[in-house]
């Protein structure tokens, strides 16, 4: 008889182990809160059968792992296409691709500018991104860039992104961003950088996923939320809510009994916060869970009769903009493919912003006002509709010395295992890294549970 294995949590991270847990010869059982499969690469649809993720994603070259997969699972659905990057300052968007537009960004004074782009190139030849995770990113960005260059790029950006604790957001984590995620395969130039979306969103590969674990003979319980995981004799028992828990707060719902499922092993890829209240863990295992915060992504949608802007991905470095940025779908994928144009409002807050528990309609009236300041032309009238999505757990707060934070894929607790967005440091968050560390997660597993592969798998 297989062992049993369960994985609590269907985003790509859950979805990616459950299956090679399954192709190595595991019985697969997989819990996810929500009425679908995918996390935060989850989509809905628009109309005519039309998905759009609540969430923005593209793929970037040099995700390997996400590439593969869509080659292997579905093949010939991702595409690729042409982007283009600004920034939003002193009243007007500036193009932020090439070194050339660096050179004509004027908010920065010209000196610095080239102290600017002398600085990226020196951060884009490192490689001790350990010793980088000594170092505060604006401590060494104000060093290298001046605090003219600071101010008019950096301290907005990373404010917007991690609020008071910007100051101790490591230099890896940074490095990570501008130059591991965006290096490129066969030296192809920013200026034609491409980025993947597959032809029917996010949401295909996960339902692909989900289909080949079913094929395998494991089981997916959408919309069962475990509450609790206990040792109950030689098993754990996932005690889990009723159906229908989802419309309430997170572990808010009481124990349906007749939900309750066995398993030989657990292994959670639930946000940390989640994590600590599953297992009664030894004190000190609890600490280091609940060390972690994150910042809570509050994204508004808007359905458009005509287009925002000509560029995909916008940043914003005017702190009297109340959001982060704004990334237009319909410029990146060709819009033709949708009925209407479609733009992403992207903020990061803390857990007790007022924007957090603010509806839709409230959250679009307070962004009009910059929305206008952007695009002048810009009228609330051509919003067709609107939706706005949160989630909880969205940006994990890196410190300085982050790599000693990282918890293990094995816990204390024998036959647990955790896998989250923690972990993946120094790259951060993305559906490529999730691919990544349920595959690591499920190696872990692997040791501490040798099976036998099943032929053929």
């Amino acid at each position: 008889m297989s062992r049993r294995v369960a994985v609590v949590g269907a985003g790509i991270t859950g979805l990616v182990a459950a299956r090679e847990l399954a192709r190595a010869g595991w019985s697969v059982e997989v819990f996810e809160r929500w009425p679908d499969v995918a996390g935060q690469a989850s989509a809905f649809d628009v109309g005519s059968g039309v998905l759009v993720e609540r969430y923005y994603h593209h793929l970037f070259r040099s995700d390997l792992e996400m590439v593969a997969l869509h080659d292997e699972l579905l093949p010939g659905e991702l595409e690729w296409h042409r982007s283009s990057v600004g920034m939003f300052a002193k009243g007007r968007i500036w193009p932020f691709v090439t070194p050339r537009d660096l050179l004509a960004y004027s908010p920065v004074p010209g000196i610095d500018r080239v102290r600017l782009g002398l600085a990226m190139l020196s951060l884009a030849r490192r490689r001790d991104w350990e010793r980088m995770d000594e170092i505060g990113a604006l401590e060494w960005l104000r060093k290298a860039t001046g605090p003219r260059a600071l101010d008019a790029v950096w301290t907005p950006l990373l404010l917007g992104k991690f609020g008071p604790d910007a100051e101790r957001v490591p230099l890896a984590w940074l490095w990570s961003k501008l130059v591991l995620r965006r290096q490129k395969l066969g030296g192809s130039g920013a200026a034609r950088e491409e980025l993947g979306y597959p032809r029917r969103s996010f949401q295909a590969i996960a339902a692909a996923l989900a289909q080949d674990i079913k094929r395998r003979g494991g089981v997916i319980r959408v919309d069962q939320e475990v509450l609790r995981v206990r040792r109950d004799a030689d098993a754990f028992l996932l005690e889990c809510a009723p159906p229908g828990a989802y419309r309430k707060p997170s572990g808010a719902a009481e124990v349906d009994s007749g939900r309750s499922s066995r398993s030989d092993v657990v292994l959670l890829t639930t946000p940390t916060g989640t994590t600590a209240r599953l297992v009664e863990w030894s004190s000190e295992f609890r600490a280091r869970l609940l060390d972690w915060r994150y910042r809570v992504a509050v994204v508004l949608l808007l359905e458009l009769r005509h287009p925002f802007t000509t560029t995909y991905w916008l940043n914003n470095a005017d702190r009297t903009v109340p959001f982060l940025g704004v990334i237009e779908h319909t410029n990146l994928v060709p819009p033709e493919r949708y009925a209407a144009r479609y733009l992403y409002v992207s903020n990061y807050v803390a857990a007790d912003d007022g924007i957090v528990s603010m509806p839709t309609d409230q959250i679009l009236a307070r962004y009009v006002p910059a929305l206008t300041r952007i695009v002048p032309r810009f009228d609330q009238r051509d919003v067709l509709r609107a939706w706005s999505f949160r989630e909880e757990a969205a940006q994990p707060i890196p410190e300085i010395g982050n790599r000693r934070r990282i918890l293990p894929f094995e816990t204390p607790f024998p036959g647990v295992f955790l896998a989250n967005t923690t972990q993946i440091y120094p790259e951060d968050r993305g559906t490529n890294y999730s691919v990544r560390l349920g595959r690591d997660a499920v190696s872990a597993i692997g040791r501490a549970n040798p099976l036998t592969p099943r032929r053929g798998s």
